[in-house]
């Protein structure tokens, strides 16, 4: 089902797909922009994913962002009746989500940065060392981000060192390499961000389908969302940790993220604030619920806490919350808008 802003609404498309568990695996090679094989550790068998089983966001999804060779990686396998072992490494898909996570978000790589001109200062193996003109630093250019054609990525069709080429900064990678890419939008002033328009109602963010879902969701539910929202917003944390377990952001470090991206003081949630609450079931039971943080001048902010409520394993009719995430998602302030994950996993950082 394709929206109005041009994009599949994932909320509805892997209702059907069956998920194995979480494993490592390793990364073996790659044809790209279409395919990366891996190596699953536990089993040592080979299997592979398509572009689209990269990451949830489509931009994340470019081979510049791809795992190198070599590099560790979470997955998960797709039941396929292809010869081969089909695996994904969505974010949404480890986290168990059945049908993707219930609100659309435009995330960008925090170290993706403007077109900027670099000077070719060597060439070397399998990349180019080139120096960017503002500010001398020194990046590696690897030779598959030279061009969309892979005869144009040939040594022999190298620029020449000396020469003055246009480039993106991707980011800096482990070991503090910083690579640059000469074909990811470098052809014009482009600043991946939202569609024009999507800022102007808070709906937009949302997948139709998990409006629906929401609905349907149990009042326990919705109460214990509104009881560690509260908790949250009052900053009483000895309660929060009495409602929450397993949390993957500290308190300190939740409490820096609401004073960066929101306006304190915060209050309670209000008695309606599930019209901007979003869920999506999990797999095995419990659900993934998004919710806003209200303030007394925002009402809601920017601050969005992604919770995971589930059965707890002992006794089916008591609930276990854990805050998971934590994203600003920029309707009050579009140009401070912020959506990547808190906590961020293994990725690309800013200089």
């Amino acid at each position: 089902m394709i929206n109005e802003f041009g994009e599949a609404d994932n909320f509805m498309c892997d209702g059907s797909a069956d998920y194995g568990p979480v494993e490592w695996a390793v990364v073996t090679g790659r044809i790209a922009p279409s395919v990366l094989f891996v190596r699953l550790e536990a089993s040592d068998e080979k299997a592979f994913l398509n572009i689209t089983d990269i990451h949830d966001s489509n931009l994340c999804s470019s081979p510049e962002y791809w795992p190198d060779e070599g590099e560790r990686i979470r997955v998960c396998r797709l039941d396929s009746e292809r010869r081969r072992i089909h695996v994904t490494r969505r974010e949404s898909a480890l986290e168990g989500l059945v049908r993707g996570f219930p609100t659309r978000h435009f995330a960008m790589p925090p170290g993706l940065g403007p077109i900027e001109r670099a000077v070719v200062v060597a060439h070397r193996e399998e990349d180019l060392l080139v120096r960017l003109v503002e500010s001398g630093r020194e990046c590696v250019l690897p030779a598959d981000f030279l061009s969309f054609y892979q005869d144009e990525c040939a040594k022999e069709h190298w620029p020449a060192a000396g020469e003055r080429i246009r480039v993106r900064r991707l980011g800096v990678w482990p070991g503090g390499e910083v690579r640059v890419s000469r074909r990811l939008f470098t052809d014009g002033p482009v600043n991946p961000s939202p569609p024009p328009g999507f800022f102007s109602c808070r709906d937009n963010r949302v997948f139709k389908s998990a409006v629906a879902y929401t609905r349907t969701l149990p009042a326990a539910v919705v109460e214990r969302v509104r009881e560690v929202g509260d908790a949250v917003s009052a900053r009483d944390w000895e309660r929060a940790e009495e409602l929450t377990s397993g949390n993957r952001l500290g308190w300190e470090e939740v409490d820096d993220f609401m004073t960066t991206y929101g306006w304190p003081p915060f209050t309670p949630l209000p008695e309606d604030f599930e019209k901007d609450m979003h869920a999506a079931p999990l797999r095995g039971g419990g659900n993934w619920v998004d919710c806003l943080l209200w303030t007394e001048r925002e009402r809601p902010s920017d601050v969005e806490i992604s919770l995971k409520i589930t059965p707890a394993p002992d006794d089916p009719d008591r609930l276990d919350a854990a805050i998971v995430r934590m994203r600003a998602i920029g309707f009050c302030y579009p140009g401070r808008f912020d959506q990547r994950p808190r906590p961020q996993g293994p990725a690309w950082t800013v200089l």
